[in-house]
């Protein structure tokens, strides 16, 4: 970058343009975390919303595992009625072959019952078990949850805070932009495109303290004079002399 000069730079003009950089920055903090805000809210509410479906998720299974349990309950009664049906036919019937055909139904009826009840008694263990751990789970998620509230609260308070302040952080920008000659600001505003702050650094030892490489000799003893704006030729940012 060849370095820029020509606009008269006095010890009070630099002092000047590193106050404006100062509220520059200052104003560009202040809308990037505004900018930032909706992000970082939308993060948290995500945060939330997971937490909340993660309770529902850990309900629904405790529901589905009590559906199953009823329908296991209302398959053994519907069963031991078929059971009971066996066994008053078996008291009605007269041919041997009829009652061993109905006791072999009969035993295989138990045996059927005798397996539910076991599916039973197993969903029942899994069931308290679920519940169990569904309450503890719902308990760390809802103080989770609480975290994450009042997280975005704070977040609230700050994007009050932060509109409050931008009008008068450009309010305070705008009045150095008014003390500083047109000429100088124009360079100043020139220099911070596509630089990152700081924009107006110190030269020491030769060295831009921006970019920390030497500068060449003409622009070193430029800026060690002091009477115009210098610019580091090799990064393109404001000099001005520390000794």
């Amino acid at each position: 970058n060849p370095p820029i000069s020509g606009v008269v730079m006095a010890t009070d003009c630099t002092i000047s343009l590193l106050i404006l950089q100062d509220r520059d920055m200052n104003l560009q903090r202040i809308e990037r975390d505004l900018a930032h805000l909706p992000v970082e809210k939308a993060s948290t509410q995500k945060k939330m919303a997971d937490l909340e479906a993660e309770i529902v998720e850990g309900k629904q299974l405790v529901k589905e595992l009590e559906v199953r349990g009823k329908m296991i309950e209302t398959e053994i009664g519907d069963v031991e009625q078929q059971l009971l049906k066996y066994k008053n036919q078996q008291l009605l019937v007269k041919k041997n072959d009829e009652y061993q055909a109905l006791t072999h139904e009969i035993e295989l009826t138990q045996a059927k019952i005798s397996d539910l009840e076991e599916k039973e008694i197993e969903l029942l263990y899994e069931l308290d078990e679920v519940r169990k751990n569904q309450g503890e789970d719902e308990a760390v998620c809802c103080k989770r949850i609480k975290v994450e509230k009042r997280f975005l609260g704070r977040l609230d308070e700050k994007e009050a805070n932060l509109k409050s302040e931008i009008d008068t952080a450009r309010q305070a920008l705008a009045e150095v932009e008014a003390s500083i000659g047109k000429p100088m600001l124009s360079v100043y505003r020139r220099v911070s495109r596509g630089l990152k702050f700081p924009i107006i650094v110190a030269q020491k030892d030769a060295k831009c303290q921006g970019c920390h490489m030497r500068v060449s000799s003409s622009v070193e003893v430029e800026v060690m004079k002091g009477n115009e704006i210098t610019t580091c030729d090799n990064c393109g940012r404001i000099l001005y002399f520390d000794a």
